[in-house]
């Protein structure tokens, strides 16, 4: 989503998110108070891990306060759990509890109103990792367009990046623990790498010199296939391959105007996939997927000029392998949605289908659907985001719904694990406890990459814009 655009239209952008539901219910009158339990300290431990793609060993920080204080016996709540929301007192600045009604641990990272970040502290989006490589930072967007970092286990504020701009679609690196991907401001003709400890950037893609492009024998310049080439971007929700390796991207003139989709392999600077878009609708977006097997772009379409086409008319939610030579139609129009991997490793979209009124199941490579579960229950249907970035942990997704219309409902402004499989485990974690108040206030939680650590946006149900970003822990073997 574009950020310059933000600002103006998030009243449009909080209503178009329900798609075919309409109206915005807050049904407050069943909260009933709780008392937390707080830790006494903030200890932290390191434990190593070997990173999947590379064999490299990767020591991650953990916040030993909120380990302490799990049972021996904790479990999260299964099912399609309706307990009404227990509400406690806004947590200070740095302080975990315990939350009463899952038992997940909690912690207030930012107090925007006392640091730096301007307006608001918040997690950015659900498809974007927000935890570095050994999870010792998590990066936050405030209201005027900077990038923020913190320290993962101290909640320390850090300091402010000078990234260029508010969109530039930084990508922490998997396994460089300062490293963060970004391309110029709404695109351009790079991709940098850029240095969160020493605030250097460095250019490691020049699309206008790369090794070689796929079926353009000769050609290294991104402008020998379409001259006005001048943004080269994911339009704000993609993501690389899960080792970074893969990138699939869109490319547009200086004025946005969509000329084609490309895939890109960084590990030997070429261009791996070309698809012409000249005359067709611009994407949504565009993103990887997490294997580097395929690339999905996203169509906000009209349902019933797409559904059922050919696959040749670029609509939807789509899927193609890395050089464009297959294409799947996945879905006739793109909703909130994330890649993810599956129990077996095979990469799979989850998405909310308005059409159906199912959170859906999209295995990429066949089209293949498994229906999660029913967001339309008695009148009722809530929006939601999807994070699918536990690749550490395949065969789940990080849910967080909010917007609920027609009255209060087990899935009401819930943050929960769901199993991608027919008839899901569904895990609860947490409520929300925010008020929704526009884009801005959506919790859009981000899961790390083994599933033990949460970032979400919550105003604490005040009736404001100012949200500050929480982190939930969960025992590692909570999923199990």
């Amino acid at each position: 989503m574009n950020r310059t655009l933000i600002n103006s239209f998030s009243t449009l952008i909080f209503s178009l998110s329900l798609a075919a539901c309409t109206g915005v219910s807050e049904e407050l009158a069943n909260l009933s108070l709780g008392t937390p339990t707080v830790p006494t300290d903030t200890d932290t431990t390191t434990d190593t891990g070997t990173d999947a793609d590379t064999g490299t060993d990767i020591d991650v920080v953990r916040n030993t306060s909120c380990t302490a204080l799990f049972s021996s016996n904790f479990a999260l709540v299964e099912g399609q759990d309706a307990s009404p929301v227990q509400m406690f007192a806004k947590p200070a600045k740095g302080a975990s509890a315990l939350d009463p009604t899952y038992g997940s641990c909690m912690t207030r990272v930012t107090d925007h109103a006392n640091e730096p970040p301007s307006g608001f502290a918040r997690n950015d989006y659900s498809r974007r990792q927000a935890f570095n490589a050994d999870e010792s930072k998590v990066l936050v967007y405030a209201l005027d367009g900077f990038w923020h970092i913190y320290d993962a286990t101290s909640y320390q504020y850090i300091k402010k990046l000078n990234l260029g701009g508010s969109d530039v679609e930084p990508q922490w690196s998997p396994t460089e623990p300062d490293v963060l991907f970004k391309f110029p401001m709404n695109g351009g003709m790079t991709i940098q790498k850029y240095n969160v400890v020493t605030d250097q950037t460095t250019t490691v893609t020049d699309f206008r010199n790369v090794a070689s492009i796929y079926g353009h024998a000769g050609s290294t310049d991104i402008r020998d296939i379409w001259p006005t080439a001048a943004r080269i971007w994911t339009k704000s929700e993609g993501s690389p391959s899960k080792d970074a390796r893969y990138w699939g991207l869109q490319v547009e003139t200086s004025s946005f105007g969509i000329l084609g989709m490309i895939t890109y392999d960084m590990q030997t600077n070429t261009i791996t996939g070309v698809y012409d878009l000249s005359g067709k609708p611009r994407p949504d977006h565009i993103s990887m997927s997490p294997t580097g097997e395929y690339v999905i772009p996203s169509w906000y379409s009209n349902f019933n000029s797409c559904n059922g086409t050919s696959t040749s008319n670029p609509c939807g939610l789509m899927s193609y392998t890395r050089d464009f030579s297959h294409a799947v139609r996945l879905a006739a129009t793109g909703e909130h949605s994330d890649i993810a991997l599956d129990a077996a490793g095979n990469d799979v979209v989850v998405m909310s289908n308005y059409r159906t009124g199912y959170v859906e199941a999209y295995d990429v490579a066949t089209g293949q659907v498994t229906n999660l579960w029913n967001m339309y229950v008695n009148g009722a249907a809530t929006a939601l985001h999807v994070s699918g970035k536990a690749y550490n942990k395949p065969g789940w997704v990080l849910i967080s719904t909010y917007a609920t219309s027609g009255g209060t409902r087990w899935y009401t402004n819930k943050i929960m694990a769901v199993e991608i499989a027919a008839n899901p485990r569904i895990l609860n974690i947490s409520h929300t406890y925010h008020k929704d108040n526009g884009y801005w206030t959506e919790p859009h939680a981000v899961v790390n990459r083994d599933f033990t650590r949460i970032l979400f946006n919550s105003n604490w149900h005040e009736d404001t814009d100012k949200v500050d970003a929480y982190m939930i822990d969960i025992p590692a073997n909570a999923l199990d």
